[in-house]
């Protein structure tokens, strides 16, 4: 009795991963490319993470620069080489959130310490411009 149950249980497992497996799937995230064609990284850069949807990506990475140093060299960067500091704030948290414009999409920058280390983390987030179309 106990190994039909164990071949009803494998049976029921294989069905629902060949329905998962059929299923509509996920639109692919745009290239990065795209949304972040000129995106200027600070010294020493590593990325830590990244997500993406259909329109959109974000990339985290870590930089062992003093939180200050980061905010200053994005103010720079971000005023040069086409780009065009368009906001600048402080969110809820104290991260400085820099809104940039160029000649394509725009990018959001956000900087903040990284919890219990003297490293900074820097998001960015970049989305396609409307009306345009996806990279094939």
């Amino acid at each position: 009795m106990i190994p039909s149950r164990i071949r009803a249980i494998g049976a029921a497992a294989v069905l629902t991963a060949a329905l998962v497996a059929c299923g509509d799937r996920r639109p692919a995230s745009p290239k990065l490319a795209e949304v972040m064609p000129k995106l200027p990284l600070p010294p020493q850069a590593q990325v830590v993470n990244h997500a993406g949807g259909e329109d959109a990506l974000q990339i985290t990475v870590v930089t062992p620069l003093k939180r200050e140093q980061v905010e200053s060299y994005y103010r720079t960067a971000l005023t040069r080489d086409g780009w065009k500091l368009v906001n600048q704030a402080k969110d809820a948290e104290g991260a400085l959130v820099l809104l940039a414009e160029q000649d394509g999409p725009p990018l959001w920058v956000r900087i903040r310490g990284a919890a219990g280390s003297p490293n900074t983390l820097v998001e960015f987030s970049g989305a396609r411009v409307a009306g345009s179309k996806p990279a094939s």
